[in-house]
């Protein structure tokens, strides 16, 4: 047997080779979750008599002493490609519960899901599927039985909003100079909060009034262009010629100067506390910043807009995504007939 141990950060990390019979099963790089080395040797010869009792025990025991680690670096190893969102997140998952062996994948969940109590239904669903593609992709090449999870609980929600137009106005005049720029893109171009706060001036065309938000950015892992509403084209424009007029970098930056971080993998809105700000000067509750996005979209229907064009400019995946705008459509056109005389 020849494993070694190297600190990454607080915690002891091994890699290295063990010998069982005539076969010598490797130890990828993973992390022992120990911040002692003498309880970083206890986890190798824990882990090692668990691989020798595995390889013992056939196909169903090699897969419980898998670690979660490996499965990870397994899945970030192959040729396909991986969406670049996704990686920070499973690097993630991988120092936070990569130590523990698949027949403990339940309460590695378990242990992922008390460290980050802040994430939506959506978030821990996308962190969910993510682990199970790395497990069942290692698994599978590996000819082995893969473990599953529960699915998250909850009915996810179906958020429809539409703001007056008095309200909209309203609140818009009431963010801070350093929110408002982004957020009138998220309400006239139905960009997500990212999508805005990350823009880059490589991304905006004023030759063909496009805005082109490119795959690595976009949360379907699509390019697409969106063309710019005239208050955006203004804005931005503006914005350029202040600028310098610049061929790159960041369009938009925070109060402190400095461009906007991408924060998807440790959650959070930059702009919630301006949000909540606007939204109490201006008297509107519930509204989130997401929300702006879902606003945008009513309006567009409501503005004739057919459910597939809306689906390639937002950025949605499906047409069952778009189809809740349907209503408001709906509404709208009943709200039009009870106006005539």
């Amino acid at each position: 047997m020849a494993i070694h141990l190297r600190k990454r950060g607080k915690t002891w990390h091994a890699r290295g080779t063990i010998r069982i019979g005539r076969e010598t099963v490797t130890l990828r790089e993973i992390s022992t979750g120990a911040h002692s080395r003498a309880d970083a040797e206890a986890w190798i010869a824990a882990e090692t008599a668990r691989i020798r009792e595995a390889h013992l025990a056939g196909p169903a025991g090699r897969a419980r002493a898998l670690t979660v680690a490996e499965c990870i670096l397994a899945y970030l190893t192959r040729p396909e490609p991986i969406h670049a969102l996704d990686r920070p997140r499973l690097r993630a998952l991988s120092d936070r519960i990569g130590h523990h062996q698949l027949e403990s994948l339940a309460e590695a969940w378990r242990e992922w899901q008390a460290a980050h109590p802040a994430h939506s239904a959506g978030t821990a669903t996308r962190y969910r599927a993510l682990l199970l593609a790395a497990i069942r992709h290692t698994c599978a090449a590996a000819e082995l039985p893969a473990p599953s999870l529960a699915p998250i609980g909850g009915k996810r929600e179906e958020r429809l909003v539409l703001l007056t137009e008095p309200e909209r106005a309203a609140l818009l005049r009431s963010y801070n100079p350093h929110a408002a720029c982004p957020v009138l893109l998220m309400a006239y171009a139905g960009l997500r909060t990212q999508e805005a706060l990350q823009l880059d001036w490589r991304e905006v065309d004023f030759a063909t009034e496009t805005l082109r938000i490119g795959a690595a950015r976009a949360k379907s892992g699509r390019a697409r262009a969106v063309p710019m509403h005239p208050r955006v084209i203004l804005l931005l424009w503006g914005m350029w010629h202040a600028a310098g007029k610049p061929h790159r970098g960041a369009v938009f930056h925070s109060s402190r100067g400095a461009p906007y971080a991408d924060t998807v993998e440790i959650g959070g809105n930059p702009l919630s506390r301006a949000h909540a700000t606007a939204c109490k000067a201006a008297g509107i509750k519930g509204f989130r910043p997401h929300d702006w996005r879902h606003d945008w979209a009513a309006r567009m229907v409501m503005a004739g807009v057919d459910l597939y064009t809306l689906m390639r400019i937002g950025g949605w995946q499906s047409l069952a995504m778009v189809e809740r705008y349907a209503a408001v459509s709906a509404e709208h056109l009943r709200a039009a007939i009870r106006r005539i005389a």
